[in-house]
């Protein structure tokens, strides 16, 4: 039988804050999901600021989660994030 991993407690937690983060700085997100059990994050950016580059939200991006992973006390990725830009 394999043994399905549960979710991190703080998962939600981690969640929620990146998503008010990045909201206080006019970024839309519609998903940010742990993957591998935390290795990796993915993100997906719906809209942002005109003022902003790709690159400056992409930094938003780490700079959020990596400070909500710390917070909550979840493990850093460690394997990157994904992050996607829809229309």
């Amino acid at each position: 039988m394999t043994a399905i991993p549960r979710a991190h407690p703080a998962e939600s937690l981690v969640r929620a804050g990146v998503v008010g983060a990045l909201a206080a700085r006019g970024v839309t997100v519609t998903a940010v999901e742990m993957l591998f059990d935390g290795q990796e994050w993915a993100v997906t950016v719906s809209s942002y600021p005109e003022g902003k580059t790709e690159t400056e939200v992409r930094v938003a991006v780490w700079t959020a989660l990596l400070n909500c992973t710390a917070v909550f006390d979840v493990p850093a990725p460690t394997e990157g994030v994904r992050i996607g830009f829809t229309s």
